[in-house]
């Protein structure tokens, strides 16, 4: 009774402390898909630079590298890299930061600018658009991370409300570990993580199936166990 009664007396507390700072409730890291950031969907990707904090653009979750980036107008932003661009670098990870006093003769200062990335992976090259603004005030976030678009299971399960896809994979995967009915030294464990790599960058179903050496029927499984679908453990229990 004690413990409750002092929990409900500092609780007051901690939520004036999270308004008077609002920094603390927003994320530091906030993701948009790959298409949204090709320009394919929605309304294209913005990220914001601050004054005195710079703003990463992560692409270690598409697992791609960075090839080229060209900032339009640079008056007021300067682009660094985690690797060189030199085709054995592997960057991932683009830095923005916000400088001032840079001027260019016969170049506009806009309020404004586009930043294009060009990325590549095993499956051909990729471009970006990345609307890029000025901020005041508070930092939002520091990471802007690019994550892979979640596929559809084709051909896989089809659950009450919608497709399946890898991201139930994964944390079927996860569960099926959890509960011992795969171990986390299988083979069978190698080749699912193979077979989510290979989604994650791109390569459709099917061929990473093929690839990994893992059937459709136990990634549909996995799927079934990842939206807490009921599923018979014997089925998971594949070694080969």
């Amino acid at each position: 009774m004690k413990a409750l009664f002092r929990s409900l007396l500092v609780l007051p507390f901690a939520i004036a402390a999270l308004q008077s700072n609002p920094a603390l409730a927003i994320p530091i890291v906030q993701q948009v898909s790959q298409t949204q950031a090709q320009g394919l969907a929605g309304n294209g990707a913005t990220v914001t630079v601050w004054l005195g904090n710079g703003t990463n653009i992560d692409f270690t979750r598409t697992g791609e590298t960075i090839q080229r980036a060209w900032l339009d107008d640079a008056h007021a932003i300067t682009l660094d890299f985690d690797a060189a661009l030199d085709g054995r670098g592997n960057a991932s990870i683009l830095h923005l930061k916000r400088v001032t006093g840079i001027h260019f003769p016969n170049l506009p200062e806009t309020r404004s600018t586009l930043l294009t990335v060009v990325t590549r992976s095993p499956y051909g090259k990729k471009t970006y658009l990345f609307d890029v603004h000025y901020g005041s005030g508070t930092p939002k976030y520091a990471t802007l991370a690019v994550v892979p678009d979640a596929q559809p299971l084709t051909g896989g399960v089809a659950l009450a409300d919608r497709t399946a896809n890898w991201n139930d994979v994964e944390r079927g995967l996860q569960r099926a570990i959890a509960q011992r009915l795969i171990p986390a030294q299988s083979p069978i464990n190698q080749r699912v993580q193979i077979f989510l790599a290979n989604v994650r960058n791109g390569m459709p179903m099917q061929q990473a199936a093929t690839q990994a050496k893992v059937s459709l029927a136990v990634v549909s499984k996995l799927a079934q166990m990842g939206t807490n679908a009921v599923s018979r453990p014997g089925l998971l229990m594949l070694t080969k």
